[in-house]
Order: C-alpha cells, then sequence, then structure tokens
C-alpha cells in the first residue's frame, strides 16, 4: 500500500494513467484516511501540477466518432454533462466560501482549489466540444448540460445553491460557513464528485480507448481527494468548536438527496439489478465518508437509514425524463 500512496502522490500526468485503477483509487482513498492539514494540502497542490491544454483529444475524437458504440457513449455523454455542470458550479460556489473562509491557512489552500476548478471546467469543457459536439461557448455548453439532468441531480444543485446563498448574506456566520462547506466538498465532491469519478475511472481503465480522457479525469480524482480532504479537516474542526449540530443538520438532509443521484430504475431485470448494485456502491461512499468525519454511531445509522429509504423508494419510482429549459 505505501508504494501505490507514492505513486499516487507523486506520479505526474503520464504516469497517473498507467497506474492500474484499483491502485489510482485506493491512492485517492488514502489521501482521505491520513488526515492532511491545510498547509501539507497546499504543498501537494504545488508538486501535482496538470495542463488541461496539454491532454491530446485528438485520438478521442477519432475513437469516440469510430470506434464506441452508442450504448457506450450514451453512458460517457451521461456522465460528461453531469460532470460538466458540477465542475462550473464547483467553481461557481468557491466565490462565497472564500469570501467567508474564517482562517488565514484555509484561505491559502481554498485559493488552490478555486484554481482545480477553473482547470477542471476547461477540461470537461474542451470535451463537451470537441467529443459532444456541443456549443464552444461554455454558457451554451451549461444550457444544455443542465436540460439533461434528472430531478434527482437538481434537487442537489437547488438545496446547495440555497445554503450558498444563505452564506452569502451573512459572511461572517462560522456555522453557516460550515453548512456550505458541509454540502459542497462533503456531499457534492466528498461523494458525488468522487465516486462518479471512480466508476468513470474505471470504466476508461477497461477499454484501450479514449486516452485524453482516461488522463484528464484521473488527474481531477486525485485533486478532488485533496478537496475532500480539506472539507473534512474543516468539518472535525467545526463539529469540536460546538457547531456540530449546523454541520449534522445538512447531512441529514442532504445525503438522501446525493444517494438517489445516477439510479435508474425500471426496464428489464438486468437494468433492475444494476440500479440495485449502484445504489449499494454509492452508500458504501456515504459510509466511508461518515465514519471519516468522525460522527456518532448513533447519528451515522440514523443517516445510513434515512439514505436506504430515499434509494428503495427511487428504485420503485420511474424516472421521468428531464423538462427542456
Amino acid at each position: 500500500m505505501r508504494w501505490t500512496t507514492l505513486l499516487f502522490d507523486e506520479a505526474d500526468l503520464d504516469e497517473l494513467t498507467r497506474l492500474d485503477p484499483e491502485a489510482l483509487l485506493g491512492g485517492a482513498g488514502d489521501t482521505l484516511e491520513r488526515r492532511f492539514d491545510p498547509r501539507e494540502l497546499y504543498r501537494r497542490w504545488e508538486r501535482q501540477q496538470w495542463a488541461a491544454s496539454d491532454i491530446d483529444l485528438e485520438r478521442d475524437h477519432r475513437h469516440w466518432h469510430g470506434l464506441l458504440g452508442p450504448r457506450t457513449k450514451d453512458s460517457l455523454s451521461a456522465f460528461l454533462t453531469s460532470f460538466l455542470v458540477g465542475e462550473y458550479t464547483g467553481l461557481d460556489l468557491m466565490s462565497p466560501i472564500l469570501a467567508a473562509c474564517p482562517d488565514e491557512e484555509y484561505l491559502v489552500y481554498l485559493g488552490t482549489q478555486a484554481a482545480d476548478e477553473s482547470r477542471h471546467t476547461v477540461f470537461v469543457s474542451r470535451v463537451a466540444e470537441e467529443l459532444l459536439g456541443l456549443d464552444g461557448s461554455l454558457r451554451g455548453q451549461l444550457i444544455d448540460a443542465w436540460s439533461t439532468l434528472g430531478p434527482a441531480n437538481r434537487a442537489v444543485h437547488t438545496l446547495e445553491n440555497t445554503i450558498l446563498r444563505e452564506l452569502n448574506s451573512s459572511p461572517r456566520d462560522y456555522a453557516r460557513w460550515l453548512r456550505a462547506v458541509t454540502f459542497f466538498h462533503l456531499i457534492t465532491e466528498g461523494v458525488l464528485a468522487l465516486h462518479g469519478q471512480r466508476g468513470l475511472v474505471r470504466g476508461l481503465q477497461r477499454i484501450p480507448l479514449l486516452p485524453g480522457l482516461k488522463a484528464g479525469f484521473t488527474a481531477m480524482t486525485r485533486d478532488e481527494s485533496r478537496h475532500v480532504s480539506f472539507g473534512l479537516h474543516a468539518l472535525r474542526r467545526g463539529a469540536k468548536e460546538g457547531h456540530a449540530d449546523a454541520i449534522n443538520e445538512v447531512i441529514e438532509t442532504g445525503m438522501p438527496l446525493a444517494a438517489v443521484v445516477g439510479l435508474s430504475p425500471g426496464g428489464p431485470p438486468e437494468r433492475g439489478a444494476a440500479a440495485a448494485a449502484a445504489a449499494k456502491d454509492l452508500l458504501a461512499t456515504i459510509a466511508v465518508r461518515l465514519r471519516q468525519l468522525d460522527l456518532p454511531q448513533d447519528f451515522a445509522e440514523h443517516v445510513l437509514g434515512r439514505c436506504r429509504a430515499a434509494q428503495d423508494a427511487a428504485l420503485r419510482t420511474p424516472v421521468a425524463a428531464a423538462p427542456n429549459r
């Protein structure tokens, strides 16, 4: 494990893409377990740089239009449009979190995260234009991508924006800052982004195609592990300082929303089995994050119970088509 961790920590972009996917994902998980402080996370950011413009998508374009089947393309398109909205939203929501940051060392680290969110947005926007054929402008891409999101994904973004607007109106309120970090760093990034990236990286590693996508999302996974590590650090400290109730209220409300994102019930039996397996895997990710946050066991079990109930209800309900905007 130590050798795998060193490879993940120190590899450049080319080396990262050659790592076994389980080694890569194990390294990302190990970053969260090692409980780095903001200073060390900043130093890791300096060592782990990459450029969105350096990733060559020419071969990906040929693979996409000449070698991939329609089902694979449809599945990847859904992932990519979701990430486009998620990465841009992350960039947009950094502003109130930065403005209300209560700690100098936190602020220095969060500046690196804002740079990461810009880099991720640029990379996924390139993919949307060069592979998916979306509008060349980011605004046009976002309009197209938003129209494809399902109700569960929209519910997550709606609550996230509500919490961030509350913080924007009271930037000196530490409890509101912690609520924003809970939703953004723990739920959006710690559960949905890392879980989605893990699935995408595993899928891409199974096919000898799309090297640019593989490189970009591999590097994004390492970046996200730093972001989530910071969020866990800030929330553990906030809870010790007497703000556990504010943090826990967001977890109790937001985790069940995240638990049903991406679930697709209905259809033939094999599709139902796949949806049930996806729900179980997502629940396992949530359980790990709750453990890493050092939550009381009874509260963690309460949240997991609410997530299971939400998943059970979602898997019994046919998915409606997302409305156009």
